[in-house]
């Protein structure tokens, strides 16, 4: 079976770069499994042709009667700029060190090297969103391969199952509303784990950025922002330079440089 699904459904690939696998490398201070380059040597992220991997303890998206198993849709491109605004990701769940996320599926679900214990091989885990928690699903990359599988469509959940036990979008616009900053900022994290009205979740973050006056408050918001459209959205709803040009309003507030090299860098 082929490892990826077609042409990824038309999305365009981004090319593999030598010079940038060092400079991750670099920054992990580790090699990036060999098995894994090879995979991305042949495409350079996209939807691959297996929808789930097998794994061996209860989670939120499968149970044991119908099999255990986590959803693995799509591998990210081996980019810097993705592999900075993913490593910002996994801190912002606390999750420190030596990590690379490398896939995801069904957006609640995070897949990711793990360098801290082994650093020449790499375990694999799994972020769950949807219940906050992280589970080592392999001993390495080439461990996890044979678990990948592809399972009929009427074996996955529905969104509603999935987020049964997740606050609903009228409790997450409540939370908003209130008084609690950081209470509203994990709320409109949630909203966008839940991948809803993508549209107003922008507007909300883009007047957020336009009238925070205070330093953290607005490096959250416009980084969330930035995320939302560079990884949801693309431009439907707001273009990159209008959320650089929004940015560069807010300097005399924070520095919100890093951002813009991420927006810049997919113009």
């Amino acid at each position: 079976m082929e490892f990826w699904d077609g042409l990824s459904g038309g999305k365009a690939i981004t090319p593999l770069k030598k010079e940038e696998i060092k400079h991750i490398e670099k920054q992990l201070g580790s090699r990036l499994p060999k098995s894994y380059l090879k995979k991305m040597e042949e495409q350079n992220g996209g939807d691959i042709a297996f929808n789930s991997v097998v794994v061996n303890f209860k989670n939120s998206w499968s149970d044991e009667e119908t099999g255990l198993y986590l959803p693995l849709y799509e591998f990210m491109p081996l980019t810097i700029g993705k592999f900075v605004e993913n490593t910002s990701v996994l801190n912002e769940w606390g999750l420190a060190g030596k990590k690379m996320i490398f896939g995801e599926g069904e957006g609640s679900y995070l897949w990711y090297f793990d360098f801290d214990e082994n650093p020449k091989n790499p375990e694999v885990w799994c972020l769950d969103i949807s219940d906050e928690t992280a589970h080592l699903v392999a001993e390495s990359f080439e461990a996890l391969l044979p678990n990948l599988k592809k399972r009929a469509n009427d074996d996955v959940l529905t969104h509603e199952d999935v987020f049964a036990d997740y606050p609903s979008m009228c409790e997450i616009r409540e939370t908003i509303k209130g008084t609690d900053e950081d209470a509203r900022l994990e709320a409109y994290r949630m909203w966008l784990t839940r991948c809803e009205d993508l549209e107003g979740l922008i507007a909300e973050l883009r007047q957020r950025v336009e009238h925070s006056d205070e330093e953290d408050e607005l490096d959250s918001y416009a980084e969330l922002l930035a995320e939302v459209l560079i990884n949801y959205t693309s431009e439907e709803f707001m273009t990159y330079e209008e959320a650089i040009a929004l940015f560069n309003k807010k300097e005399d507030v924070s520095d919100l440089s890093h951002v813009i090299v991420q927006l810049e860098s997919e113009v």
